[in-house]
């Protein structure tokens, strides 16, 4: 009897192995056809599709094998399923790598409406394109559903999030910047510091009037400030210049009355330049430089000040001024005790064409200090082209110290490839020291045009001029091969 169970037994699993094998081959070769079906031109048929894989599971773990026409056309299709799953897939097509299949994405979600929020809401946490299609979709979907705005608006205080949500609210007309304008007298002190640090960086003008309430007691001062500046509205000067005596807060404020540039912020800026803090000290002289020619005779008068701190400030201030009426004081000034002063009077000076700036400038290369010639070298550079001439001139002077004339020919190559043309011009010139030091120029620009003519010296001289016209060859070469 035990002998006739155990073939019928054996037969029974084969028969249940074929079965579920059977079963599991027409399950895959349903399923291949169901995804095959996912890029058909028709509609219809991707739609049925797409739903019957969504109801078994199976689509999301199949989307990363699909062409990125496929994964394109199935977010097309789901955006015909007015369901939450295929919203939910959706979102995980928004996260392609690829900008088609993202693109799709966000327009499907669109479709959803409303439902969509949630998906396009957790997306804001992502970098790069899929932020920015969710960005896209919340603004679009904004337009027929407003509550949108409010919704984002409580995402400010997730700093994975903050980002995409004040960027979208940025972009949603009136209804967003309402919301982040809400957002500057929220509770919640993230979300108002968010709120105004975006107002500002959108340059969104509606921001004023909270970033001045803000630097009430209570407020949300530091980003309030920063905001102020961003937004570059001169009437907040009178309300930012008092902070400046603030310790905490005077960084702040002197960069953002430089951003604003009201000519007003000068002379309280200059007040404080006795201060000795390094990071506020390079925050006023930046904010200085930044309101320019306005505040030309507050920082000249401030070059004769008895206190260094003062002249230090004045001189560093006006780097980048370029005005020639600062030419006589600033000349005057390169006799300071003070190296710092003297060192940033130099860079003063240099500013393009400015000719009357290289003999004063030349007269500081032999300074003992390196800084100040090599602020010297720096503001000789800057004069530019116009300047080659003089100081070719120098070069040519055989009574010239030879370190000053080494000195000139650092200028030169500072003043860049521009300066090429005339250089090589100078080569032929007769005087031996105006060829070497015009070949040692062209040899620091590092321009390859420059070869061919010092090969002609090299091989037309002899002594010095030689071995620097071989060594600057052999620089040259191995710039231009590299």
């Amino acid at each position: 009897m035990e002998r006739r169970r155990r073939p019928t037994t054996q037969i029974v699993l084969a028969l249940i192995v074929v079965a579920l094998t059977v079963w599991g081959i027409a399950r895959y070769a349903a399923k291949r056809e169901l995804l095959r079906a996912l890029g058909s031109n028709e509609m219809e048929l991707r739609v049925a599709a797409a739903r019957q894989l969504l109801e078994t599971g199976k689509l999301e773990d199949s989307l990363s094998a699909l062409p990125i026409i496929n994964r394109s056309k199935t977010a097309e299709a789901l955006g015909q399923i007015q369901t939450q799953e295929a919203a939910g897939m959706l979102g995980v097509i928004l996260g392609d790598q690829e900008e088609a299949p993202r693109r799709w994405a966000r327009r499907a979600l669109v479709a959803h409406g409303k439902r969509a929020v949630p998906v396009l809401m957790s997306a804001l946490a992502s970098t790069g394109g899929t932020r920015e299609e969710a960005v896209k979709a919340l603004v679009e979907i904004a337009k027929e559903e407003p509550e949108v705005a409010a919704q984002i608006r409580m995402l400010l205080s997730d700093k994975g999030t903050v980002v995409g949500a004040a960027t979208a609210l940025a972009q949603m007309g009136d209804l967003g910047v309402g919301a982040l304008v809400r957002g500057c007298y929220a509770v919640d002190g993230d979300i108002r510091a968010y709120s105004l640090d975006y107002l500002g960086l959108q340059r969104i003008q509606a921001g004023l009037q909270p970033s001045l309430d803000n630097l009430q007691p209570g407020g949300q001062k530091d980003d309030a400030i920063v905001a102020l500046g961003l937004l570059g509205d001169r009437s907040a000067v009178p309300s930012l210049i008092p902070f400046l005596e603030n310790e905490g807060e005077r960084v702040r404020a002197a960069t953002a009355l430089g951003q604003i540039g009201d000519p007003r912020a000068v002379e309280p800026i200059v007040a404080t330049l006795t201060v000795t803090e390094k990071a506020y000290r390079n925050a006023a002289i930046l904010a200085l430089r930044r309101i320019g020619r306005p505040g030309l005779s507050a920082l000249v008068r401030e070059l004769r000040s008895p206190n260094v701190l003062m002249r230090q400030g004045a001189a560093a201030a006006l780097v980048g001024v370029a005005s020639p009426a600062a030419n006589g004081p600033l000349v005057e000034a390169l006799g300071d005790t003070d190296v710092s002063v003297r060192a940033s009077t130099a860079r003063a000076l240099g500013w393009r064409g400015n000719l009357a700036a290289i003999e004063p400038l030349v007269s500081v290369l032999a300074d003992d200090h390196w800084q100040v010639v090599d602020a010297a070298v720096e503001g000789l550079g800057e004069v530019g082209v116009g300047g080659i001439a003089r100081l070719v001139g120098v070069l040519a002077d055989p009574d010239r110290d030879p370190t000053v004339q080494y000195q000139v020919a650092r200028a030169l190559a500072a003043t860049g490839r521009p300066a090429v043309p005339a250089l090589v011009r100078a080569l032929s010139r007769p005087e031996p020291g105006v060829q070497k030091w015009c070949a040692v120029a062209l040899g620091g620009i590092g321009d390859a045009s420059a070869l061919e003519p010092l090969r002609e010296l090299a091989e037309n001289s002899d002594g010095d001029v030689r071995w620097v016209a071989k060594e600057q060859i052999r620089v040259l070469s191995r710039l231009s091969s590299s």
